[in-house]
């Protein structure tokens, strides 16, 4: 439990699920941004996570201060979906197998892949990529060989994100 008394709402981020002409907090998923000031006098920044029927302790309060500030003239706004630059950053990794059963599945072959790094011009970036393809254990979705690769292998980053979402059952 905080020992302290929150001072100011700075504002709520909603969740995707979140009607933003809802007036009662209780009934709000998102994020409320805060300040606490403790005991000592020293304040921070905080953030807690509102889910109807969950919240608890602390939670309690924060959903007191939620609701002031909310009838007070505090605005939620409506979710905005992430770019799909920051989606593709917050993708799970896939394995080493994953990856290439997915692009097998997708119909590039690995033999095409390494074709492709083969082809690269710079000799120092041709051997960190083939040392990336051979060895790596993971891959991520945004890192460069994977974004190099997808172009070279005539995927559009649509694609990618299918094959990712799909390559994470196998």
């Amino acid at each position: 439990m905080i020992n302290g008394t929150i001072t100011k709402v700075i504002g709520f981020d909603p969740y995707y699920e979140t009607d933003a002409a809802e007036r009662n907090i209780s009934k709000i998923r998102g994020i409320v941004r805060y300040v606490v000031e403790y005991t000592n006098g020293a304040t921070e920044e905080l953030v807690t996570t509102l889910r109807p029927g969950e919240n608890f302790g602390w939670s309690i309060k924060v959903m007191q201060a939620a609701q002031a500030w909310l009838n007070a003239g505090g605005v939620i706004p409506e979710w905005v979906p992430p770019p799909p630059e920051e989606l593709r950053e917050g993708m799970p990794s896939l394995t080493a197998r994953q990856f290439r059963l997915g692009l097998l599945q997708s119909g590039r072959s690995l033999s095409q892949v390494e074709e492709a790094i083969a082809a690269i011009a710079d000799p120092a970036k041709r051997e960190t990529a083939q040392v990336e393809w051979e060895y790596a254990a993971e891959f991520n979705r945004t890192h460069p060989l994977v974004v190099s690769l997808s172009v070279t292998l005539g995927f559009t980053p649509e694609e990618v994100d299918a094959l990712w979402q799909s390559s994470l059952q196998l």
